[in-house]
């Protein structure tokens, strides 16, 4: 009897120390959302310290550290190209950033997606410091349904914003019309080396009838009239979207330390209006069927490794 009662009184006592140590987690968790803490970045303090002539700064330039983005993208069909292209855009709009494009699946609809997103950065960038415009995302600021000309005093702002929307409209048609026509110029520049390759096989073997048996590559040709080293439409050995070679493109440099202003260009005026834009760059990581990619973790890893 004397060892139950021992048994049930160590017993009773872990219960209660049980008890007493879930009220006092409870307490530590709960007692700081009573009193929560509001932090809000103070805009003017930074300026002093990073904007302002000091003796560690003597020029007063602003040198925040920069931050790179990654932006992640796997397939054209669910991602589609114009989504990933405003979301560099949006990015490039930012100051002190470095936008580097993943794409996991090699596709040049992607990289010429981009390369149409920095030709058209080069007005939406300087429209957005100019005018503050918000938000940099160019589709959802040209579809807000509030007014956009409220607070503006700027009278270049309607033109301007005009001009650019107009620019936009037909940037979103290249984007839109990009797969067909890198479908149209693979067609032609395959047939041209289809006929190259029958005519020296007929000079050569001299049989029509073998020519039927050639399996001729169908490549992907870029702008440049080169073959695209990443994947292929018609898939083939080393160009398809588990087997393929590693794509980097470095489409904008790092920006200059010095501030570049720009002038009266046939768009809009951007004098005294930075110019810079950010570093962007266009990674698509190696794939072989005898090595597990990892997916999203491997193309994280070679973001990783080139930044």
């Amino acid at each position: 009897m004397c060892v139950l009662a021992l048994f049930l009184a160590i017993k009773m006592g872990m219960s209660v120390v049980c008890e007493i140590w879930f009220t006092f987690s409870w307490l530590l968790d709960h007692l700081p959302k009573l009193f929560p803490i509001n932090r809000s970045v103070n805009l003017d303090a930074l300026k002093e310290k990073f904007e302002t002539p000091n003796p560690s700064n003597p020029e007063g330039k602003y040198d925040l550290p920069g931050i790179d983005v990654f932006v992640s993208t796997a397939d054209t069909e669910k991602e589609p190209a114009l989504i990933t292209s405003n979301t560099n855009l949006s990015i490039l709009a930012v100051e002190k950033l470095s936008c580097y494009v993943s794409d996991d699946g090699g596709s040049l609809l992607v990289f010429e997606a981009v390369a149409e997103a920095v030709n058209f950065a080069n007005l939406w960038v300087p429209f957005c410091r100019k005018h503050d415009v918000e938000p940099r995302n160019p589709e959802i600021y040209f579809n807000q349904k509030r007014d956009q000309y409220k607070n503006k005093v700027n009278p270049d702002f309607v033109r301007d914003r005009r001009r650019v929307k107009h620019e936009y409209d037909e940037y979103k048609i290249r984007i839109n019309n990009l797969c067909d026509s890198i479908q149209r110029r693979s067609s032609a520049y395959n047939a041209q080396e289809d006929m190259k390759v029958v005519r020296q096989w007929r000079d050569v073997i001299g049989d029509d009838e073998s020519v039927k048996t050639l399996n001729i590559p169908k490549p992907t040709w870029m702008a440049d009239e080169s073959h695209w080293p990443g994947t292929w439409n018609v898939p083939a050995h080393r160009h398809s979207r588990g087997d393929h070679a590693s794509v980097i493109r470095v489409m904008l440099r790092p920006a200059s330390d010095e501030p570049i202003k720009g002038g009266d260009s046939s768009s809009i005026d951007l004098t005294d209006v930075e110019i810079n834009l950010p570093m962007l760059v266009y990674i698509s990581h190696e794939k072989q069927p005898s090595h597990d990619h990892n997916k999203k973790a491997g193309a994280m890893n070679a973001l990783g490794h080139w930044t």
